[in-house]
């Protein structure tokens, strides 16, 4: 057994009973913090301030039945414990919620079956949350979930599986999921599919309920059994529409913007040649001038002539970086060292 500290509630009215299972606490060690009553109103008092791992109660109170407890009482485990001759009752008490029952014998060896009962019920309650934690995180998953045999037959669905595929529980539990994929694929279809680097496989069409298609990424992971044997297949579909869609129009958008950008390139690349012609006129007047052939000219004029043709050469250098640069971008010439 676990080496847990329970907190127990026993309600028994017999006073030997009491004292024999406070003695049998003694005898095993057994690390339990026990609570007593001895009447259907004394224990209603004591639920309503302190919560307990486990409540034993006698069937025959002195104010009613351990009935009247049971109803009170909804995530504790209870234990009844019956008389000889009323094993009917212990079972109806099974039926209506009770974790499990034992039969009472004079020599009150019902006793020693106590500390596995009382373990296997803190077990079987904390299995039993953990269950339904699951079993709530599946169904209100926001991705669609379903869940297959070995057979590839849907045994469950969640509730945005519903939602995204149009179906209700029952048209799709029993059924193969070959239903949800789309029918003929093509060899385009199977060209975009590729597995994620998260484990996400994309570019799947998927179709609901009314036949019409879209396209979604899964996760599957293999149920296996305590020896590690696959019993089932879990797979989580999501569905990507809007995500192409943007996709899509990103990629339209960046194809406009590379067509303006080329326009503009080609604008500018036809502006700069058409400058390269009369700046080569003007440097070579100025040169001219400057040698003289046009007559003798004063040095201030010289000098500032001499100014003008080094800017006129400066020009001439950003105009020709700037086409080669335009080049390399709209013929995409390769760039080496």
């Amino acid at each position: 057994m676990e080496n847990s500290r329970y907190n127990i509630l026993l309600i028994e009215d017999d006073k030997l009973d009491r004292k024999a299972f406070e003695q049998m606490l003694e005898e095993q060690e057994l690390s339990y913090d026990c609570s007593t009553a001895e009447s259907v109103a004394e224990a209603k008092d004591i639920l309503a301030s302190a919560k307990f791992d486990v409540v034993i109660a006698d069937y025959i109170l002195p104010d009613g039945t351990a009935f009247e407890i049971l109803d009170l009482l909804k995530q504790t485990p209870m234990i009844f414990i019956t008389g000889a001759g009323d094993e009917e009752v212990a079972v109806a008490a099974w039926k209506a919620g009770a974790y499990d029952y034992l039969v009472k014998d004079l020599e009150r060896n019902y006793l020693k079956t106590f500390p596995i009962t009382i373990e296997n019920a803190v077990r079987h309650k904390r299995m039993e949350a953990r269950f339904h934690l699951l079993s709530h995180a599946l169904v209100c998953a926001d991705d669609s979930i379903y869940i297959t045999d070995l057979d590839d037959k849907i045994t469950f669905v969640n509730r945005a599986f519903c939602q995204t595929y149009g179906y209700n529980e029952d048209e799709v539990i029993g059924k193969d999921c070959d239903m949800l994929w789309k029918e003929n694929p093509t060899a385009e279809d199977a060209e975009k599919s590729y597995q994620a680097t998260n484990g996400w496989e994309v570019g799947f069409l998927h179709k609901r309920k009314d036949g019409t298609e879209f396209p979604v990424s899964i996760s599957r992971s293999d149920i296996k059994d305590e020896i590690g044997n696959e019993v089932a297949l879990v797979v989580i579909s999501r569905d990507i529409s809007e995500r192409m869609q943007l996709e899509n129009e990103l990629r339209t958008k960046n194809k406009e913007l590379e067509k303006e950008n080329r326009v503009k390139t080609d604008v500018a690349v036809a502006a700069c040649r058409q400058l390269m012609m009369p700046a080569a006129e003007l440097k070579d007047i100025i040169s001219k001038i400057i040698t003289g052939d046009f007559g003798q000219i004063d040095s201030r004029l010289s000098n500032n002539l001499e100014l003008a043709e080094k800017n006129i050469d400066r020009l001439k250098e950003i105009i020709n970086d700037f086409l080669e640069m335009a080049q390399i971008d709209v013929e995409k010439i390769e760039m080496q060292l």
